[in-house]
């Protein structure tokens, strides 16, 4: 594996109702020699007020979810409590996004929330991307 540049990823996510939002932050190129190592995830509310979790995984997070480390399709969580002092991030360093991305957010508060996500681009073998494929839709 070949590291290559950083890419960042930002935007906004609003949770009207529920609680609960999601988007799909990159979609699959067919380039499965090419991915992405997630080295930061970082969120905030545009109302420091506001709580909120925020999981990165490979697939769309079903209603109802919590964070699970033990769900191999997530691999970094972020978690605000109304205080914008207070705020954890956590990244499973072991991963490579080479398809799909998605931002989800759950048991969050009502409001517009901005992401900040630190990538750095990596150069596969063809070994690498069916490894990181299979790590990718395994169960743990």
């Amino acid at each position: 594996m070949k590291t290559s540049r950083i890419r960042t990823l930002r935007g906004q996510l609003e949770v009207t109702g529920g609680g609960v939002a999601r988007k799909n932050l990159i979609a699959y190129d067919g380039l499965i020699n090419m991915g992405l190592i997630v080295e930061r995830f970082q969120m905030w509310a545009v109302d420091p007020a506001d709580t909120f979790q925020g999981i990165l995984s490979y697939e769309t997070i079903p209603t109802g979810t919590a964070m699970n480390a033990g769900d191999n399709s997530q691999f970094a969580w972020t978690v605000g409590n109304g205080s914008a002092e207070i705020h954890s991030e956590f990244l499973d360093p072991d991963h490579i996004v080479n398809r799909d991305m998605f931002i989800s957010m759950v048991s969050s508060d009502v409001g517009v929330y901005n992401y900040l996500i630190e990538c750095r681009m990596v150069i596969l073998d063809d070994n690498e991307a069916i490894i990181s494929i299979i790590k990718e839709t395994s169960q743990s």
